[in-house]
């Protein structure tokens, strides 16, 4: 095959409804001669119904690449996942399918998926391919960590500056990246730490501090003083009034308000009264008067919490931000923990999108030769998170990968590996209406195994809470459809999510029975492992069990990670 398509994606992280929308198809032609009568079809899909269809003839100019926008016509929608399946053909036959995703949502909150940025230096100044890269992973909110001066100055007084960890940072790099965000439909959230301060500001001010019971002053690793963040205290305004000079100043479009998980509480010092203070109940106010101030200097800005450790999830879900950030770390280290967050954490913010920031060490920790099993438990982690309805930080620029809570100090992984990474990314965006749909109910633990006999399995080992060497099945069910996620952990030893992973075993056949009481419209199964994550329509049969009609279906076999759909007539 002289030419080939080479990747596809949309020209935007996130189309807001009513917007045109916009795929860019990539050709490598390998001849120095145009191919004739060369022709490509890209159709717009919902779940398995196609929804728009573009096709051209094409004219290649020669050897090398060549980028072909494609255009849809404008999709309304509250909240839609969407395939881009692209075929190429010469003639009459198809020579080639690659695919895509994107999304359309009526609000930016309803789906926040968060990358990082963390290098500002000259090199970086006019250089567009880390967003560019952040774009076809679909991340629509991007935090700029560590840009700033100092955590109780933002702004610095000079465009080239050294910050407390002593990089030498420019100014000029990120009102640029701030830019090219906007240009592909990202928010940009500059960090933006709660309490910490400079010895030489808490010098200053050494009333506006945190005193732990010896009286001392809370320290974060000998750089940072903690200060006090009640309504009370000058700090509280003045980290207000810093996010909010970020926000006018540079064109951000809100803060990532970080905290370190430590204190937990502290003593005041104001007025020369010794006070114990609980931080569980200062940070709402915190919350909410810069959500107040941050509004009345820009339209639609952001706040996301950072809640360490899950702590303390159950007071700060429910305040004004637009999602529920939660730092994972032990003794959350088991799969079934990281659904149980997710599952609180919608409980307490009435349904927020749940972002996970789950650092995979195993990148930092194996060495290079060992490099696959980082990127299996990388492959699982993501399918675990998203499939429990959650959102996972992991990637940043160049290929970045976190392994630990300083992001500058990021890994990075290989091409080929982030194309299955990408491969994954698409299919939690073309399935979203499956994943991240409220309308769902999760009744794995209700419908299945024991005297449940709603759902049952055959020809295969599996558990509903994501027990080692089985296969993990999680149901759901609305009015319209009954979905079930297989995640392949047969042939691995724990559930740990943070250690290194063999690939599982490839598995199956897996027999799926179900009890139904509506008629079926239609049965697939799609996996970000095969066929690049396209639904494939399979064989049924619906019989009369003992208990009622029975939906009897056989998936052929399960990579790491798949999802059978049942939609109802």
């Amino acid at each position: 095959m002289q030419a080939r398509i080479i990747d596809v994606y949309p020209t935007k992280a996130q189309y807001i409804s009513g917007e045109t929308i916009s795929v860019v198809i990539e050709l490598e032609n390998a001849s120095l001669l145009s191919i004739d009568r060369l022709r490509y079809e890209a159709e717009l899909v919902l779940g398995d119904q196609v929804i728009a269809v573009n096709g051209a003839f094409l004219e290649l100019a020669g050897e090398g690449k060549e980028e072909i926008l494609v255009g849809f016509p404008a999709h309304e929608a509250k909240f839609d996942g969407l395939g881009v399946d692209v075929r190429l053909y010469s003639e009459e036959r198809c020579i080639q399918e690659f695919s895509g995703a994107l999304d359309v949502v009526s609000d930016w909150r309803q789906s926040v998926r968060y990358g990082f940025l963390s290098d500002f230096y000259e090199a970086d100044i006019h250089d567009r391919k880390d967003l560019e890269a952040l774009n076809k992973l679909h991340l629509n909110f991007i935090q700029f960590y560590d840009w700033m001066y100092r955590h109780d100055e933002l702004i610095p007084p000079t465009d080239e500056f050294t910050d407390l960890m002593g990089r030498t940072v420019r100014l000029e790099a990120v009102r640029e990246k701030i830019s090219a965000c906007h240009q592909f439909g990202m928010k940009a959230m500059a960090y933006g730490a709660v309490y910490a301060a400079s010895k030489q500001f808490y010098e200053q001010h050494p009333d506006w501090a945190l005193y732990n019971s010896a009286g001392n002053v809370v320290d974060f690793i000998g750089i940072f003083r903690i200060m006090n963040i009640e309504e009370r205290s000058p700090w509280h305004q003045h980290i207000i009034d810093q996010y909010r000079r970020a926000i006018v100043e540079l064109d951000f479009d809100g803060i990532h308000m970080d905290t370190y998980g430590f204190p937990k509480t502290g003593f005041s010092r104001l007025d020369g009264n010794r006070e114990l203070i609980h931080l569980e109940q200062q940070f709402p106010k915190l919350i909410n008067n810069a959500r107040i101030a941050l509004s009345a200097a820009k339209d639609d800005i952001s706040l996301i919490f950072n809640n360490v450790g899950n702590w303390p999830v159950d007071a700060t879900a429910s305040t004004d931000q637009d999602a529920i950030y939660i730092e994972v770390w032990k003794p959350y280290e088991r799969y079934h923990h990281l659904r149980e967050l997710i599952r609180w954490a919608k409980h307490w913010g009435s349904g927020k999108p749940v972002i996970l920031a789950a650092y995979l060490s195993p990148f930092r920790e194996e060495p290079e030769e060992r490099t696959q099993l980082a990127e299996t438990s990388a492959l699982l982690l993501t399918a675990v998170i998203v499939s429990g309805g959650g959102y996972h930080l992991l990637h940043g620029e160049n290929n970045g990968v976190l392994t630990q809570g300083y992001y500058v100090d990021h890994s990075r992984i290989s091409n080929s590996f982030m194309r299955e990474i990408r491969n994954y990314n698409d299919f939690m965006i073309r399935y979203a209406n499956h994943f991240y749909n409220d309308t769902y109910q999760d009744v794995s633990m209700t419908h299945a195994d024991g005297d449940n006999q709603e759902y049952m399995f055959e020809g295969f080992s599996y558990s509903t809470y994501g027990e080692p060497n089985k296969v993990w099945v999680t149901m759901k069910e609305n009015s319209e459809f009954r979905t079930i996620n297989f995640i392949n952990l047969v042939g691995i030893t724990n559930d740990t999510w943070n250690e290194g992973k063999m690939r599982p075993y490839i598995t199956g056949p897996l027999k799926v029975i179900m009890h139904i009481d509506h008629e079926v419209a239609s049965v697939y199964y799609a996996s970000p492992d095969q066929r690049m994550g396209r639904p494939q329509h399979l064989p049924y049969s619906i019989e009369n069990g003992e208990r009622g009609r029975i939906l009897v279906v056989e998936i052929p076999e399960v990579h790491i990670w798949g999802l059978l759909v049942l939609r109802l007539q």
